[in-house]
């Protein structure tokens, strides 16, 4: 990604995780961490997806980044805003992050197939974005989440956070 941006200060880029790749395939950078969900869904991403692919696992063709992330137990959302920081990103406007089982759906998009995880750690989700706050320092995040269980960054309507 870094090697991608553009240096200037009105550079915005929208990076998406996991099956959120279906709602914007137009995104700049679709983020998984998981082997099994890559193993499931790579084929219909490379059909519909242009943008840059990144995981930590070991997958040819798509690009591995760790960051911070040395083995620690996380979530995808909270490895891309690590990822993210790492890449040098100043700023971060979350979207769609309610990290419950918001009106009983286990992800915006529906539940995943059977033999992919289903957010049955989402209780531990919240402490897993507190456990990278130590690698945001000088990134200023921002939670646009209509619903969210995520208390550790400011929430804004998302209007404002794009203005």
């Amino acid at each position: 990604w870094r090697e991608k941006a553009d240096a200037s200060a009105s550079t915005r880029a929208v990076f998406v995780t996991n099956t959120t790749f279906r709602a914007c395939p137009w995104a700049d950078a679709l983020y998984a961490l998981d082997r099994a969900w890559w193993d499931t869904h790579l084929s219909e991403v490379r059909s519909v997806f242009k943008g840059l692919l990144v995981t930590p696992q070991i997958i040819p063709g798509i690009r591995r980044e760790m960051a911070w992330l040395d083995g620690q137990r996380t979530n995808s959302g909270a490895a891309l805003i690590a990822q993210a920081a790492w890449w040098g990103v100043r700023r971060v406007v979350l979207l769609g992050f309610d990290c419950s089982h918001t009106g009983g759906r286990t992800h915006w998009h529906g539940s995943h197939p059977a033999h992919l995880g289903d957010a049955a750690g989402v209780a531990e989700w919240p402490a897993q974005f507190r456990a990278i706050l130590p690698h945001l320092a000088g990134v200023e995040v921002v939670n646009a989440s209509r619903v969210s269980a995520l208390d550790m960054f400011p929430r804004q309507p998302l209007e404002l956070a794009l203005a």
